[in-house]
């Protein structure tokens, strides 16, 4: 019997997990949910599902301690880069199919990347604390716009710009922790790896979809999606660079390096020490099981073989432009992150998730943008409390 034999039943917690639930789902494990949604799809998918309060995640996330026992596995997802796992002992953290909280929080630390990369001296953002702002000459220095972002965690759902030196100050004093970096032109891309713990391969490189309009994006830096494949001139390199930093930072199971792909090459943004919400369109495009490899990798010590982009995939999310409610029923094909008929949706709220696969990009997107005007469609104005 292999180590992967022994994985049956795995707990998936993080703040949306659809995406690790049902692709774990289709790999046939028995798979378990933890998240703020509970979308359709989620509960489908999984043999049991917990909810968790989006506002005290990480306080929730500590009343699965005896859940976690009966798992023989567990991933960690996003919303939970900088929780404190203090209650897991030494059994149940040998049970994480991927890096350890320790690990998760070191890497995901902006500040501590940019210092790693500094090191390395692959390009990045330069980047300095709201502290450093005000102990300095840098407001007046700088080079605007400067994008201000929480030290922690993804999405660029609190990520915003500082336009100049007056309100570079501003934020720096009210957000000493917050980091300000270097505002860097280009397309936004993600690379795709899976590690063992000797070994390395990148699986796909993405294109970002950020802050679409179209889509009622909350923010400039949002994001709202993935198409699988991206191919750029820089792709080779941008696989390099997140192959290398996946060895250096001792990085296992299913990871992300996020990009922004400048004139001259791939510019560093963000290293994601965890499942993507590219899994959907990663997952399409090549026809690789992510939470399967995740497992064989983390587990067995085993990689696939060469992936490649079959298709492309699109995974594309709608956001609500006001409040509103749930009327329709979301079933079917292209759609997932279904919310119940009658739930509530807060302006800026994400209401669900549209996919589209084709032959090329534009068939892609515009199968997905089918959907996103059917997802739209079905939610009804109307104050929410």
């Amino acid at each position: 019997m292999t180590h992967t034999d022994t994985v049956k039943k795995i707990l998936a917690i993080g703040y949306s997990v659809r995406h690790i639930v049902c692709s774990g789902c289709r790999a046939g494990y028995e798979m378990y949910a933890a998240d703020a949604f509970g979308d359709l799809d989620t509960r489908r998918c999984a043999c049991r599902y917990f909810p968790l309060d989006p506002l005290q995640l990480h306080a929730d996330v500590r009343r699965l301690e005896a859940v976690i026992t009966t798992m023989d596995g567990i991933f960690i997802g996003s919303g939970l880069e900088n929780a404190e796992f203090g209650f897991l002992n030494n059994e149940t953290k040998r049970k994480i199919l991927g890096n350890q909280p320790a690990k998760t929080k070191e890497v995901s630390n902006k500040a501590w990347l940019a210092a790693r990369l500094d090191e390395f001296g692959i390009p990045h953002p330069v980047t300095h604390t709201g502290r450093e702002v005000l102990e300095s000459d840098l407001a007046n220095s700088s080079h605007y716009p400067v994008v201000a972002k929480p030290a922690h965690g993804g999405g660029g759902i609190a990520n915003f710009l500082c336009s100049n030196e007056t309100e570079l100050v501003r934020y720096a004093q009210q957000l000493p922790e917050f980091l300000f970096q270097e505002y860097v032109k280009g397309e936004h891309a993600s690379v795709s790896t899976l590690s063992t713990r000797t070994a390395t391969i990148a699986v796909a490189v993405n294109e970002q979809m950020i802050g679409w309009n179209s889509l009622y994006a909350p923010g400039p830096f949002v994001y709202c999606g993935n198409i699988t494949p991206f191919r750029t001139k820089y792709s080779a390199r941008a696989c390099e660079l997140a192959e290398l930093l996946a060895v250096e930072f001792g990085l296992i199971g299913s990871n992300g390096v996020d990009f922004v792909i400048s004139g001259e090459g791939p510019v560093v943004i963000e290293v994601n020490p965890r499942i993507q919400g590219s899994l959907d369109s990663v997952e399409r495009s090549t026809g690789l099981n992510i939470v399967a490899a995740s497992v064989n990798a983390v587990r067995g010590g085993v990689l696939p073989e060469k992936v490649v982009a079959k298709r492309y995939a699109a995974k594309v999310i709608a956001f609500a432009n006001q409040n509103g409610v749930v009327k329709a029923n979301f079933g079917g094909a292209g759609i997932v992150d279904i919310p119940e008929k009658g739930r509530a949706i807060k302006v800026g709220e994400p209401i669900a998730t549209a996919i589209g696969v084709e032959g090329d990009r534009e068939g892609a997107v515009g199968a997905a943008m089918e959907r996103i005007a059917r997802i739209k469609a079905g939610v009804r104005s109307c104050e929410v409390p």
